[in-house]
């Protein structure tokens, strides 16, 4: 209606920090946050309810993303790992189940139903249903610490990294672009596909297009 509804702790937000978003199937609204785990909030009741590690979730802090899998269960990455929220209960998957580190920083489900966690240390994780496959500098990855993650049209995946540009990957090897070929800078934080085919990069200080 041309105005804003501000939504912060006083209205049920368990924290003000706000990392990451999703909406799922049924409408509800899905706020990872810094520290205080995840807050869904439920349109039609107007209402917060939240979920934490004394709900089950594996860490409080929610930076890593949100994804919904084909029978609408709920991934969180978290500082901890990865929780699976299955509507009753969590599942957890840290170093312990496979994963290269336990702290996620983004997530991607890619157009073949692969989920692919970014983390702090440990480059990207592929989850396929099984196992984890892990893609870091011995598999040909520029840098160990990845902030984004996107799929291009053609199926094309990019990685932004901390201090190495950014990665694609095609599926078999990595290309990276760093200051060399053209970067503004080396730490990319988030990417966009236009509708066009242009690659947007953020970083620190503005912005690189390709």
């Amino acid at each position: 209606d041309g105005s804003f509804t501000h939504f912060t702790v006083k209205e049920g937000l368990t924290e003000r920090g706000v990392f990451s978003m999703l909406e799922d199937r049924n409408g509800n609204l899905w706020f990872g946050t810094g520290k205080g785990g995840v807050s869904k909030y439920d349109p039609k009741n107007k209402s917060f309810t939240s979920l934490k590690e004394t709900e089950g979730l594996s860490n409080n802090a929610v930076k890593g993303g949100i994804i919904e899998d084909k029978s609408g269960h709920l991934w969180f990455g978290t500082a901890g790992g990865v929780s699976k929220f299955d509507g009753k209960s969590f599942t957890h998957f840290t170093e312990k189940e496979g994963l290269s580190d336990n702290d996620i920083t983004c997530t991607l489900k890619d157009k073949r139903g692969n989920f692919w966690f970014g983390t702090q240390r440990g480059g990207v994780n592929k989850y396929g249903g099984k196992k984890f496959t892990h893609f870091t500098k011995e598999e040909g990855l520029s840098d160990n610490s990845v902030r984004s993650i996107l799929q291009d049209k053609v199926g094309n995946l990019w990685f932004g990294t901390v201090n190495g540009g950014v990665n694609r990957y095609d599926g078999r090897s990595f290309t990276h672009f760093t200051t060399k070929e053209g970067m503004r800078i080396n730490h990319v934080r988030s990417m966009m596909e236009d509708k066009s085919g242009n690659l947007w990069f953020g970083d620190w200080g503005g912005l690189s297009k390709y």
